[in-house]
């Protein structure tokens, strides 16, 4: 029992190191910048926020294979783990979306959100914010609980003063803070160094 304890302790502290590169942050960052441009921009620069946002995703797993694999090494954890990950990465896009979708429903002027605007402001906000503190919980990841309510606050905000301005700054902020764990990660992990010597036998 013990060791098995030992095992899980590990590979918790396996996780989290492996999810300490700030691209979580980075990609809320880019999500919220995004949705900010798609709602202010003209119809051609609209086009493209929503075609990156879409890109989003593959971006994300490629900066994953790019960035942290390559000094991490592939790391193979249990399928509990790899399970509650796929349910909740299924559950969180979903989410994305129909948040996504309401924000341009209410930038069109729908009119059954108009009338209920001060209900739809705040629970735009807190259904995020509780798709990212599930995503924190079952992920382990203390700082998407940050991450969430920083995101359903600038929506709220949004909604509630009819300006996109809160997404902007947090979207700023957010991006920010992975740009800063991100140069953390690179600074504690860099690339192993080749030898040169055996490679050339």
């Amino acid at each position: 029992m013990p060791q098995e304890m030992n095992l899980k302790e590990l590979e918790r502290k396996a996780w989290r190191s492996f999810h300490q590169d700030g691209l979580w942050d980075m990609l809320f960052g880019l999500i919220l910048l995004t949705v900010y441009g798609g709602g202010t921009l003209g119809e051609p620069q609209r086009f493209a926020a929503w075609a990156l946002l879409l890109s989003l995703g593959p971006l994300f797993t490629l900066a994953k294979k790019r960035i942290t694999v390559p000094r991490m090494g592939f790391v193979e954890f249990g399928p509990a783990r790899r399970s509650r990950r796929r349910k909740l990465t299924t559950v969180l896009t979903l989410a994305v979306f129909v948040t996504v979708a309401l924000l341009l429903a209410t930038i069109g002027g729908a009119s059954w959100i108009s009338d209920q605007h001060v209900l739809v402001s705040f629970g735009l906000g807190l259904g995020v914010f509780l798709s990212l503190g599930a995503m924190a919980y079952w992920m382990d990841l203390d700082r998407l609980y940050v991450i969430g309510f920083v995101f359903g606050a600038a929506i709220t905000a949004t909604e509630l003063l009819d300006n996109p301005t809160p997404l902007l700054v947090a979207g700023v902020l957010v991006l920010f803070s992975g740009l800063v764990l991100l140069t953390r990660f690179l600074r504690a992990y860099p690339l192993p160094v080749e030898d040169h010597h055996n490679g050339g036998r």
